[in-house]
């Protein structure tokens, strides 16, 4: 494939003149964004957009085909230029170079069989999963999976759509690619996407390390033009690639109109030509907001259901047949009670004393819990949003419902319940006996420990229930903001930046309370690996690079010796040093910032120490506490939850082994030092010590 893509590129031209660059660009299959079409020609939005680039630039583009993993290794070894469609990642950034205008923002989604009953991460628990060979997601997909416990096997693919033949023909439970493929192939591969939605991400050409041909800044400056032109290359490839033909037809009395329009047309042209330009307006507008209906409808992962007074159903989305085993034939019509209210003594089929009763106090129906039940007769909970749509006269006309299912929340609530009664009863029980059953009341201490573990996994579970929806919000902030849904103005395009920085700063303030509540409920523990510390430092100065460089701060590294090798958890304690780091920028407007490791016997000691604003005396007592934000003049401007330096403690003492410390002049700045073991052993190897 890649000889011939070669060949053909070179049918008819003109040998190259000394002043034309070769660009050498590697393809691979991921329609829409990038692929060969069934003609053998480069196609995609990323194909489209380096064509136009090369154009103005005067590139030589040459196309060399393979699979995802093959492009990757041919940009390693320099026998191509750029690699389309790649995400950024800090280990990417050590091989390869990025420019810095993102091509296009997506996020990785689950995709499995009608019917399979995927719909949160909890239940691919034991399952099979498909992922794209060498991709971001297999990393990301891992580390999410194994900080809920969750057991999978992955299978690797060189190529999406062998992972969807594979899931449809049931060699495999459910697959992971990005939502622009899912978008474009899931439907015709008989499958569905789930709720499951994670690692929203930028997207972008990689080059050789260095771009020795100094692509990038061509890329960049290229990029920035069409971005900002509406109807250029870039929006048309979108457009052809992403978006849908909206049919719409006019009404008959509009098309009457027309008819006597087209008589006034004769009479009075300026006249038809005002309509003429109105109706246009209008009918843009229409487009427009069916467009962003469907858009909304199809790709909603909730119930979204409307019933009208008499309690028959009139809409119900593909997402809520599917969730309740109806296609849209069968349950259109049919009466809410007996098809997903329950029949009861005492419900009755007549609904209008309900909507009598809802018209008379509204506000105590908009936002309810039900039990429901499924095709099967399964009981399921649903916590529903309802809007009630009235005539002029103030009656209920029907009822727009949109539902979600909370029936594990609820589950886990009853048992909660449960578990309280229970305690109430055994503290009782253990009071009486205290004295002659000492061993049973430290046994039943430890039952109350296992119940706050429960209550820190509930936490725990609650958070990713967040988290979900929250990436889903961050994902299609960051798609309007491409200009992939229509063109915004400045205002809009200032408000959707907050709510996409709000987004990220929720979305780390939920991470950061789900380790505590792992911590807290014990599901953390320390995996040692051999390390040379300098990489963690060196990783977590390159998350910080940035904000360093906006400020103009100095960085001092100093380690003795010079080369320090640890045996402990890298990812755990890589967040420890990059809290600390983050604080001491934070709280930095210029100046050094020192980092010191030193070998103190069997331990490693690493202080970082800023010339920033300080702590008062009477406030380090309150550090490392949990929702802790000090006073300060930089207090407003600086963001932060107050969870940074109470989870650093914790990930210090419980999963490292070591301890925290902080010493401080107000005014002058402050030294955070952190003392772990350098070796940690893992819990197999203190299991199988000598007693």
């Amino acid at each position: 494939m890649t000889v011939l893509l070669l060949f053909f590129s070179g049918i008819g031209a003109f040998p190259a003149r000394a002043d034309v660059l070769t660009v050498k660009v590697g393809v691979y299959e991921n329609a829409p964004k990038v692929f060969t079409s069934e003609s053998g020609k480069p196609s995609g939005i990323f194909i489209d957009i380096i064509e136009s680039i090369a154009k103005s630039e005067g590139w030589d583009l040459r196309y060399v085909a393979g699979t995802f993993a093959e492009g990757l290794d041919r940009l390693t070894r320099g026998e191509i230029d750029l690699m389309p469609d790649v995400a950024y990642t800090s280990d990417r950034d050590k091989l390869f170079a990025f420019h810095k205008v993102a091509v296009l923002s997506s996020w990785s989604q689950i995709y499995a069989a009608r019917g399979s009953g995927i719909r949160s991460i909890v239940d691919l628990n034991g399952k099979r999963i498909a992922v794209l060979e060498r991709s971001v997601q297999q990393e990301t997909f891992n580390r999410l999976t194994n900080g809920f416990g969750i057991q999978i096997t992955i299978i690797t693919a060189s190529d999406y759509k062998t992972m969807f033949e594979r899931v449809a023909r049931g060699e495999v439970d459910a697959a992971i690619t990005n939502r622009f493929y899912g978008l474009m192939h899931a439907k015709k591969a008989g499958l569905e996407d789930t709720a499951i939605i994670f690692e929203p991400s930028d997207l972008f050409f990689a080059a050789t390390r260095n771009d020795p041909k100094r692509l990038l800044n061509s890329i960049d400056s290229r990029l920035s033009d069409l971005k900002k032109d509406s109807q250029s290359e870039y929006y048309a490839s979108l457009k052809r690639w992403t978006s849908e033909e909206v049919r719409f037809k006019l009404p008959a009395w509009l098309q009457i109109l027309g008819l006597v329009l087209g008589i006034a047309l004769l009479l009075s042209l300026a006249g038809s030509f005002i309509l003429k330009h109105q109706v246009d307006t209008r009918t843009r507008e229409l487009r427009t907001s069916e467009q962003k209906y469907r858009e909304l409808v199809q790709n909603a992962n909730s119930i979204i259901l409307r019933w009208n007074r008499a309690g028959e159903i009139t809409f119900l989305n593909e997402f809520g047949q599917n969730f309740f085993g109806y296609s849209e034939a069968e349950i259109l019509g049919r009466h809410v009670v007996g098809t997903i209210v329950p029949e009861s003594e005492s419900t009755g089929r007549d609904l209008s004393p309900l909507m009598d009763e809802i018209c008379a106090r509204p506000e105590e129906f908009e936002n309810n819990i039900n039990e429901n039940m499924l095709r099967n007769g399964d009981r399921v909970w649903i916590s529903w949003t309802n809007k009630i749509v009235k005539n002029n006269a103030g009656q209920v006309l029907e009822i727009l419902s949109i539902g979600s299912d909370i029936t594990e929340r609820k589950q886990t609530e009853e048992e909660l319940d449960k578990h309280r009664l229970h305690l109430e009863e055994m503290v009782n029980e253990r009071t009486v006996e205290l004295k002659a059953k000492q061993t049973e009341l430290e046994a039943a201490n430890n039952k109350l420990k296992d119940l706050d573990r429960l209550k820190s996994m509930f936490i725990a579970s609650m958070s990713h229930e967040l988290r979900t929806p929250l990436n889903s919000i961050i994902g299609f902030t960051g798609i309007i903001l491409q200009g992939m849904t229509g063109e915004i103005n400045a205002e809009q395009r200032d408000q959707l930046q907050r709510v996409l920085k709000a987004g990220k700063h929720l979305l780390a303030l939920i991470t950061d309370v789900i380790d505590i509540s792992k911590i807290e409920a014990g599901k953390i523990e320390a995996y040692a690996e051999e390390f040379p510390l300098d990489s963690v430092i060196n990783d977590a100065l390159s998350e910080l690079k940035l904000p360093i460089k906006e400020k103009g701060l100095e960085i001092g590294v100093s380690m003795i010796p010079e080369k320090i090798i640890l045996k402990t958890d890298r990812k755990r304690l890589f967040q420890c040093v990059l809290n600390y780091l983050s604080n001491a920028v934070k709280y930095s407007e210029k100046g050094t910032i020192t980092i010191l490791a030193e070998e103190k016997g069997d331990k490693m000691q690493i202080k970082v120490t800023d010339t920033g604003i300080g702590i008062k005396e009477e406030d380090l007592s309150r550090l490392f506490q949990s929702f802790i934000r000090l006073d300060s003049n930089l207090r407003m401007t600086v963001s932060g939850t107050g969870l940074g330096l109470y989870l650093t403690k914790k990930l210090a003492t419980e999963v490292l082994g070591g301890e925290v410390s902080v010493t401080s002049t107000y005014g002058k700045g402050s030294t955070f030092m952190l003392s772990i073991p350098k070796n940690l052993r893992n819990k197999t190897d203190q299991e199988i010590l000598p007693q």
